[in-house]
């Protein structure tokens, strides 16, 4: 009898762990393995994240996250909308850089591609890299009239940028002037154009010259008329009170070397700075109209992409 209940406990044993394999090898079967469904679960739960904090206007954090995800596990699709999602808090917080090596290495598989373009040669331009900008914009192939108009902007826009009038005439003729999203900037192109190509480049050498005359006329000339008043009146002052010490104590007085050395300082000084301000005033008018420029660039692309 107690052989019998033996022999039953074993087979029951066996029964089970029988019965356990079996199961395990069909869970084995229903349920992916780990190597093939966390990097999507987890690029999934990131990206979301990533996009809640861009919600957010977080674009630094965003980036951090987006940032600390490797790439090389992922699909082309997923690769792009990492770049993409990259790319575009990169340039909500002004890191051009990064936005335009994200934006530009969107695959043109990727729905995002055109709006990449854009966006990642406008960074370029904004940075400075305007022939780069100008070459990949230039054979950017566009689906349809109102993205080829866009193009004409922006490559107008960066032919301004990089003052190449016969190359702005060239896109120009691509303005309809007719669209709701587009007209405004490309009249606001042509008025730059004017402007740019009406500007007189003043002399430097003129403006020392007409300084050593008459201190401060110089600054006048450059486009400064407040500095140049300015700078008339110690000059003359100094220029008085040297006079007035060589008048009373003579040539070897220390009333006379003092004011003559204050008012050579000056003098000399004034002329340099004349030099100076034409430089100056140019460069503040380059700058005035390339910020108008990258602003017209900038405002059609936001309308039309958003």
């Amino acid at each position: 009898m107690k052989g019998l209940q033996v022999y039953f406990l074993g087979f029951a044993i066996g029964v089970n762990m029988l019965m356990a394999g079996h199961l395990s090898a069909q869970h084995t079967e229903l349920v992916p393995s780990d190597s093939a469904s966390m990097p999507e679960e987890n690029f999934t739960h990131e990206l979301r994240f990533a996009q809640y904090l861009t919600d957010k206007d977080a674009f630094e954090e965003a980036i951090f996250v987006l940032s600390n995800l490797n790439s090389l596990t992922l699909t082309v699709p997923q690769r792009d909308s990492l770049r993409y999602s990259l790319g575009w808090n990169a340039y909500s917080a002004k890191q051009l850089g990064l936005a335009s090596r994200s934006l530009l290495t969107v695959s043109s598989q990727s729905p995002y591609y055109l709006k990449s373009q854009f966006f990642g040669n406008y960074s370029r331009a904004f940075q400075g890299q305007t022939d780069s900008a100008y070459a990949a914009l230039n054979q950017l192939t566009v689906p349809d009239a109102t993205l080829n108009e866009l193009k004409a902007v922006e490559l107008a826009g960066i032919s301004l940028l990089k003052r190449d009038y016969d190359a702005f005439n060239q896109h120009r003729q691509g303005f309809t002037y007719a669209s709701y999203a587009l007209s405004t900037e490309e009249k606001r192109m042509d008025d730059y154009a004017h402007k740019l190509q009406s500007f007189k480049r003043k002399s430097p050498v003129l403006a020392g010259l007409y300084s050593a005359v008459v201190p401060g006329l110089g600054k006048i000339y450059a486009g400064k008329k407040r500095q140049g008043i300015a700078s008339l009146l110690p000059i003359l002052s100094m220029g008085l009170l040297t006079y007035e010490g060589l008048r009373k104590d003579g040539v070897k007085s220390a009333r006379f070397i003092s004011f003559g050395t204050l008012f050579t300082v000056f003098y000399v000084g004034n002329i340099w700075g004349s030099v100076l301000s034409v430089k100056i005033k140019r460069n503040e008018f380059n700058r005035e109209y390339d910020n108008k420029i990258l602003f017209d660039m900038h405002i059609p692309m936001r309308n039309l992409f958003q």
